[in-house]
């Protein structure tokens, strides 16, 4: 398989989740250099040692990843503050021939899901499992649990778990990769609900999952959307990032790519923290560690990036409220008085713009035999998931 070296490091598993209740900041982050919006900076992994790092999710003030460092290369799993050293979790096993990575917290922090694996004949992985542990009284991480054989499939990779809830189902699920029978591609996502009596339902696969490799799932549930990485004919190259939203009905759309991180070279494991409104992933993008490798590093390195918001204008005619095409739009930054964005003669009455955060906008839309109309937006949320969307009806001139 071309990208099995790669995907060997995937059978280790992917850490998102979901944070619907994500604990408080009380630190300044001072991880990365100031950066400018949409820029990807690498992330400052201070573990005194050089090595893969990846996975990246962030619950609350802690950085969960894995590291695979030399010599052995045994995969374990890691957290760090914002301005500390990074620290082993407690139970990392002792076996050097037992692999672990990538966790992923449920909505409460109280679970805690990962991968557990050994490498077979020839350093392939043919079988992997995803476990969890139970937060107990004392703050400690209770006793590993496997997965029921449903989920966990004999002689199959099972991985990359990741936390998420259907608004429709409401119920919380678990999604997850698997190279089982009855996907689409080698590698294709799969989700099984959490029911609450603890069990945990039939995997299905996702509609999005292509005939490429569709890995690294990660789902924001404030917008039922789920981010993952694939090899599908079409991205910049190797593996890219997309997302794929539900919609009311339940039904996932078709997937987007995340162009504004995606490169020539991998880009896999993407989480978003809500509240920072922040984007970690990892790549094998040249970095500090193979600064001049054009061809890419052999290891992994994490990123983090804040991407530009949408601010969504809907124009209609107030006549009648029906779609006002062929409006010219401008986006004003109020402190500065320059037009950032425009469109002119819009061949539509839905127009998208990039916002970015602490700035102030002001809106104007105007058209031929219409009042034109000035909105003062003040500063909008920067998130680039969830696009702000206004209407705006223009009065017709008598």
């Amino acid at each position: 398989m071309k990208y099995w070296p790669l995907l060997k490091t995937l059978a280790l598993g992917c850490l998102f989740a979901l944070e619907l209740n994500a604990q408080s900041m009380d630190t300044t982050d001072t991880l990365v250099a100031e950066r400018k919006l949409g820029e990807a900076v690498q992330l400052d992994v201070k573990l005194g040692a050089t090595g893969s790092f990846f996975a990246p999710y962030r619950y609350g003030d802690r950085i969960y990843f894995t590291a695979s460092l030399p010599p052995q290369k045994t995969a374990r799993l890691y957290s760090m503050t914002p301005n500390g050293a990074a620290s082993l979790l407690s139970f990392n096993p002792k076996e050097e021939d037992v692999h672990v990575a990538h966790t992923t917290l449920n909505a409460t922090g109280d679970r805690i899901y990962y991968t557990s694996y050994k490498e077979s004949v020839g350093a392939r992985v043919t079988q992997s499992e995803i476990c969890y542990r139970d937060k107990q009284y004392d703050g400690t991480w209770g006793n590993v649990v496997k997965l029921p054989k449903h989920v966990n499939k004999l002689g199959t990779v099972n991985t990359q778990p990741a936390c998420g809830y259907d608004l429709n189902l409401k119920k919380d699920l678990l999604f997850f990769c698997s190279n089982r029978a009855g996907g689409t591609g080698g590698f294709d996502i799969w989700y099984c609900t959490v029911e609450r009596d603890g069990s945990f339902g039939e995997p299905v696969p996702i509609t999005s999952n292509s005939q490429g490799d569709d890995v690294a799932p990660h789902f924001v549930p404030k917008s039922q959307t789920l981010f993952f990485s694939s090899t599908k004919p079409g991205g910049k190259g190797g593996y890219d990032i997309y997302y794929s939203t539900k919609n009311d009905d339940g039904k996932w759309q078709p997937p987007v790519a995340l162009d504004q991180l995606n490169s020539r070279f991998d880009e896999l494991y993407f989480s978003y923290h809500q509240q920072r409104q922040t984007s970690y992933f990892s790549s094998n993008r040249p970095s500090a560690n193979c600064q001049g490798q054009s061809s890419g590093c052999a290891d992994f390195s994490i990123f983090t990036a804040t991407l530009h918001g949408n601010l969504e204008v809907n124009t209609f005619s107030g006549l009648d409220s029906t779609a006002l095409y062929g409006c010219n739009v401008e986006l004003v930054n109020m402190d500065t008085k320059a037009t950032e964005d425009s469109e002119l003669k819009s061949e539509n009455s839905k127009m998208r713009f990039a916002i970015e955060p602490d700035k102030r906008y002001r809106l104007i839309v105007s058209h031929d035999g219409f009042y034109p109309v000035f909105l003062d937006l003040g500063l909008l949320t920067n998130d680039f998931i969830m696009p702000k969307q206004i209407q705006v009806h223009l009065k017709p001139m008598r």
